[in-house]
């Protein structure tokens, strides 16, 4: 796995402010975007790595807790 730190960026969506006020009752509704963090991570994650994390989970998913990867 990289050890490399992820990068935060603020949330476009939200401004960075980890909610969003709403038009038609004017109340304040988490970001869904960035869970209300009001950041987003951009790691530098390769896609291998990302696969490999995916067959992990499927195999677990399935059954063969001991897959290819042991």
């Amino acid at each position: 796995m990289s050890i490399n730190s992820y990068n935060t960026t603020s949330c476009i969506d939200c401004s960075g402010r980890g909610y969003i006020r709403t038009i038609q009752s004017n109340s304040k509704v988490s970001c869904i975007i960035c869970n209300g963090l009001g950041t987003t991570f951009h790691g530098p994650k390769s896609e291998a790595e990302k696969v490999f994390l995916f067959k992990l989970a499927w195999d677990y998913i399935n059954g063969k807790e001991k897959g290819w990867y042991h």
